[in-house]
């Protein structure tokens, strides 16, 4: 049976009395945390807890394959109004959000201490903030170990993912989301870390434009002329995709592109462009994998 829904204010009146913390909790047991973004939800999967509740799960499961959460753990709803009712009543010891959802917090500290994982800020470097969201989670969890072997894992997976692209030409890439109209894309620049991730790797980003707060920027299938030797790369996302690939097949403009007719624009498999350290892990590879598998030859030698 779901949960009725009630008015935030009477929310409010009563969490605090659903909240209260059960008086049998030891201090070794498992911490009962609460993930509201996805960054946080695989942070805490990649360091060995399972968060008893994530916002809009059944989407983490298909873009986030690599740090599953056990058949059980309850579903939230949206990450933009997730079900305060249900998250009151599992009374978790603390919730996590990403600073892109900074403006639920005065809701949910009603509910239970909130940390706030910093992500994307246009103020520093997204790849410096995914590592420190990750420790910082593992202190605030007491997996000081997990974290430092993981991130050690991780330091071998970027330098692995280097040395196998080195040999990859110089071609500059874009990497996006095609729009489901089939005459723009959403490609990731500066301020993103899937761009500090690929200057890590060597390669070379060929979005020019401007770009939001969140590292991205909406621009025309026409712009992608303007560098014709680029790889494009686009995220598989299932249904969407294929709608903009259909109407991409009707069009001239995109068919006379260089990288279209010579077989350099195609799919990788999804990641979450604002997730954790093990969204970044998964991409490094999935970068390395689509550009030494690329089709006209594009290494050295």
């Amino acid at each position: 049976m779901g949960f009725a829904r009630i008015d935030r204010r009477s929310f409010l009146a009563g969490a605090a009395l659903l909240c209260a913390p059960a008086a049998n909790a030891t201090a070794s047991a498992a911490p009962r945390v609460a993930a509201v973004d996805w960054a946080a939800a695989e942070c805490l999967l990649a360091l060995g807890i399972a968060p008893i509740a994530i916002a809009d799960i059944a989407t983490y499961r298909q873009w986030l394959p690599e740090f599953q959460p056990p058949p059980d753990t309850r579903d939230l709803g949206s990450r933009a109004e997730p079900n305060l009712e249900l998250l009151a009543a599992l009374t978790p010891d603390r919730i996590f959000l990403s600073n892109w959802q900074r403006g639920l917090a005065p809701l949910l500290q009603r509910i239970a201490p909130v940390e706030v994982v910093t992500i994307v800020d246009a103020r520093s470097d997204a790849m410096d903030n995914v590592r420190e969201a990750f420790t910082r989670i593992a202190s605030s969890t007491g997996r000081q170990e997990a974290a430092s072997s993981y991130l050690s894992a991780f330091d071998a997976s970027l330098a692995g993912s280097s040395r196998a692209l080195a040999g990859v030409a110089s071609r500059p890439v874009y990497v996006g989301v095609l729009h489901e109209n089939g005459t723009q894309l959403f490609l990731y620049g500066k301020g993103s870390w899937v761009h500090s991730l690929m200057l890590r790797l060597g390669l070379r980003n060929a979005l020019r434009a401007p770009t939001s707060a969140f590292g991205n920027a909406l621009v025309d299938i026409a712009e992608l002329a303007a560098v014709p030797d680029a790889v494009l790369l686009y995220l598989d996302q299932g249904a969407r995709t294929r709608r903009a690939e259909r109407a991409l097949r009707a069009s001239t403009l995109w068919q006379g592109l260089p990288m279209v007719k010579e077989g350099r624009a195609r799919t990788i498999p999804p990641f979450y462009a604002l997730g954790g350290a093990p969204s970044i892990r998964r991409t490094m590879r999935l970068l390395a994998e689509a550009l030494e598998n690329a089709p006209d030859g594009h290494r050295h030698g």
